[in-house]
Order: structure tokens, then C-alpha cells, then sequence
């Protein structure tokens, strides 16, 4: 795992965590596909050192922070919202050429590949070839105002700075109030940064009203197409690949009944897991049952020789064992 850096549009540097594939035959000829994470609302990129870690058995895997997040630039000018992260993801995309291309989105990262997707389908009406799967984590295109506005008072409520490591777990712990233990405190260990002297979050306090659209001009920016959560269901409805919906069990933010709804516009493009033991923070809660859901459902779209790649590698691994 590195750290990397790709530069916006906008001039703004976002850092991704680079997880190489790992197959001994990769050191000849390169894995043939990559697999894209995006975190959601106030985590980062090592949210996903989990799944990455089992992923990259057979696949390139690139975690991107959002802009305001993680090690990720905050945007002094404060252009926080789903269309300007939409804009970041499809640049971010275009790196990756022609190569095969499966997405995980957690939350806001899942609404955001949505609308991104949306909006680099072809003239034909189709999304890029390359991108072989989308897999939406405990998101929809609707958040109930209830569940919504708890989650943004939670984030509200952080202090602004902490004493030491066990203090922000501790206001982490009472969020997360369903999240294994090692988990958190692996997502934790990364998740300060010192400034003016002080322990602070990495996420930037500006981006909490942003992305909810408190602000003015950002209810207004794309009113045009109408509110964001049809754009979402739009998007949803005109995707041509397959799609896995993953829900937490308990969640309150993927709602059991929306859920069906969304399965009801894929189709049989979609296919629906929940998680058990989970709220919405399904990686946390439940990292063991949440990474195997994901990785079967993106194993079973690649192909057979990025599998033997995969088989080998476990091999390997198994006789350094012995």
C-alpha cells in the first residue's frame, strides 16, 4: 500500500491509497483490472484496508479521498457538494484508460459514482464499457430527513480538537456504537492530523453543511435538473451493468422498502445483500460478512484468467506457510 496523488481540474491535490495487485504474475504482465473505493460521509480511505487487502489478490485497488477528507486538499473554496465530488471521480476515471473498471461506493461515495456514471454515458446512452460493476453500499437516492439530520448532528457534535488518540476513538465509539472493535480502531489510527498544535479531524468542517446543501448556493447549483435525489434515481435507472446493492441490516439509512424499490428499476441487473449485525456503517460493523459479500459479487464478473492469477497467489502463499 502507497500513498498517492492525483491533481482536479481545479487544481486541488487528492491523495489515494494504492494497493498493487499481488499476483505473482503480475510482476510479468499487469492484473486486467482495477477496482475503484470510495469512501463515504467523514471517513477516508483506509475505511477500506479490508476489503482492499482481499481484493488486490486478483485486482489493482485504488481507495480515493475525497476532497476534504483524509489526506485529500481541502478546497479553500469550499465547493463541497455530490456534483463537484461527481466531477473529481469522473477526471479520477479517465486515468485508467481502457481497463476493466469495477467501483464500491460507501454512501455519499456510492450517490457520487451514481451521478458520476450518469454523466459519462455515451451519445448511445450507454456507460463506458469498461466499467464492469457498481457496487452501492447502504445508499439510495433518498435519505429520510429523520435519518439525515441525525447523522449530520452526530458529525456536528465532534469536538474540534482532541487530547490524544483514545479521546478521539472514544468520540468515534459513540457514533459508530456497532462497529467491531479493531475495526474502529484501525480507521481511527488515521484519521488526526496536528494543526496549529492541536489534534484535529482530517475531515474539513466546511464540508458538512456543504454537502447537505445548508448553504444557499448549493440548493440552487444544479436546480436545473431537478433535485438531487431524482437525479440519483435517474442515474440508478440508466445504468446497463450489473449492480449490487449491499444493506445493513439495522440500517436506518438504507431502509429496507427503498431497497426493494431500487431492485425493482435494476432489474435483473441488480442484486440485493444484507449484512447482518450491521447498521450503516456495514465495513465497520461487520468487516468479515461485509468483505466476502462484496468480493464474491465482483469475483464473479471477472474473468477466468485474473482467477487462475488469484489462485496461484493464494498457493504461494499457503507454501511460504509450510
Amino acid at each position: 500500500m502507497e500513498s498517492r496523488f492525483f491533481r482536479t481540474r481545479d487544481g486541488l491535490r487528492l491523495h489515494y491509497l494504492n494497493h498493487p495487485c499481488l499476483s505473482p504474475v503480475s510482476a510479468v504482465a499487469d492484473c486486467k483490472s482495477y477496482c475503484i473505493l470510495l469512501h463515504g460521509f467523514t471517513n477516508d480511505a483506509h475505511v477500506w484496508d479490508g476489503l482492499a487487502s482481499e481484493l488486490q489478490r486478483t485486482h489493482h485497488v485504488i481507495a480515493l479521498d475525497h476532497r476534504g477528507h483524509g489526506d485529500s486538499d481541502w478546497d479553500p473554496e469550499h465547493k463541497y457538494s455530490h456534483w463537484q465530488l461527481a466531477d473529481d471521480l469522473q477526471d479520477f476515471l479517465q486515468e485508467f484508460g481502457d481497463a476493466t473498471v469495477h467501483i464500491v461506493g460507501h454512501s455519499l461515495g456510492a450517490r457520487v459514482a451514481l451521478l458520476a456514471l450518469e454523466s459519462m454515458r455515451s451519445p448511445r446512452g450507454s456507460v463506458r464499457n469498461n466499467i464492469a460493476t457498481l457496487t452501492l453500499v447502504d445508499a439510495g437516492p433518498e435519505v429520510s430527513a429523520e435519518a439525515g439530520e441525525r447523522l449530520v448532528n452526530d458529525v456536528m457534535r465532534l469536538p474540534g480538537s482532541y487530547a490524544d488518540l483514545p479521546a478521539y476513538l472514544d468520540s468515534l465509539s459513540r457514533i459508530y456504537v456497532m462497529a467491531d472493535t479493531e475495526a474502529l480502531e484501525h480507521v481511527a489510527s488515521f484519521g488526526l492530523r496536528i494543526s496549529q498544535g492541536m489534534l484535529r479531524a482530517k475531515s474539513d468542517p466546511a464540508f458538512t453543511p456543504g454537502i447537505w446543501h445548508k448553504n444557499p448556493e448549493f440548493r440552487a447549483l444544479r436546480k436545473d435538473k431537478g433535485e438531487l435525489s431524482e437525479q440519483i434515481w435517474n442515474a440508478l435507472g440508466s445504468l446497463d451493468l450489473p449492480v449490487h446493492i449491499v444493506r445493513g441490516q439495522a440500517s436506518s439509512i438504507l431502509e429496507p422498502g427503498l431497497a426493494v424499490k431500487m431492485m425493482k428499476v435494476l432489474g435483473s441487473r441488480g442484486e440485493l445483500s444484507v449484512v447482518p449485525r450491521a447498521g450503516h456503517a456495514v465495513m465497520l460493523d461487520n468487516p468479515v460478512k461485509s468483505v466476502a459479500l462484496i468480493l464474491n459479487f465482483i469475483e464473479k464478473f471477472t474473468d477466468c484468467a485474473e482467477k487462475l492469477e488469484g489462485l496461484i497467489c493464494r498457493e504461494k502463499e499457503l507454501e511460504s506457510r509450510v
